[in-house]
């Protein structure tokens, strides 16, 4: 049962398909750009997790280079 005797129907439709056009186009925008911060913070935790790494290493290599010295002094 089609309304056409001019109930402002097919304005409305046409309204209502434009919006949800418009809200499609949004959501793959965020989408989009929430893919983004995902690759962002994966490629900050590899840079966190190394220098991490690094700043074990020479806190480690500080700390043996302690431990030889006071050894060789103490002879």
């Amino acid at each position: 049962m089609a309304k056409t005797d001019g109930d402002g129907w097919e304005q409305w439709k046409e309204h209502v398909l434009a919006e949800l056009r418009r809200h499609q186009e949004w959501l793959a925008n965020i989408s989009h750009v929430q893919s983004e911060i995902l690759v962002a913070v994966g490629q900050l935790k590899v840079k966190s997790g190394l220098w991490g790494a690094v700043a074990g290493f020479v806190t480690a290599m500080t700390a043996l280079g302690i431990g030889l010295a006071i050894w060789f002094i103490r002879g």
